[in-house]
């Protein structure tokens, strides 16, 4: 349910960013060229999926079975046209040409687009996302096994805080 929050969050900001009024036509056009090339549509795909995977647990711990599985079907597709208001198809098209006007110029993005065109560039696309989801997932385990240092630590400090409140 965090990671869900997070990502809506980040679609959200993504969707409200800043408007095309200082990037020039050809800036804005590269910077199309580049989500194209990017497969920029796809970023949504993974807040589908784990949307849809909590509908699937949230069934499972209802004690749905095959006999409801219409129920199931029926509030993920409700929850698929939600998501679509907000992220589908041309959504997040200007938000996401705004940020990347925003963050590089018309002449860094044409770099951009001619190293993304040569083989180990169109490598890099196809590899990030898994690289960055095994990544983020790499670090969030090695995160867990600070917790219990973290937890004790915040409960000492209270603790050594505590008498001074009186």
């Amino acid at each position: 349910m965090i990671r869900l929050r997070a990502l809506c969050s980040l679609l959200l900001l993504l969707a409200s960013g800043p408007l095309l009024a200082d990037a020039s036509p050809s800036h804005v056009a590269e910077a199309k060229r580049f989500l194209e090339l990017s497969r920029a549509d796809r970023l949504a795909v993974p807040a589908y999926m784990q949307v849809r995977q909590m509908f699937a647990q949230r069934f499972a711990q209802a004690g749905g079975g095959e006999a409801q599985k219409a129920v199931l079907e029926r509030y993920q597709a409700q929850a698929n046209t939600a998501l679509d208001k907000v992220v589908g198809e041309g959504q997040l098209d200007e938000a996401l040409v705004a940020l990347y006007t925003d963050a590089f110029t018309e002449a860094e993005l044409k770099e951009l687009l001619a190293f993304y065109q040569t083989p180990v560039g169109r490598k890099v696309l196809e590899q990030m996302p898994q690289l960055m989801a095994h990544a983020a997932q790499l670090t969030q385990e090695r995160l867990q096994r600070a917790v219990p240092e973290v937890d004790k630590l915040l409960g000492e400090m209270a603790a050594e805080l505590a008498p001074s409140k009186q």
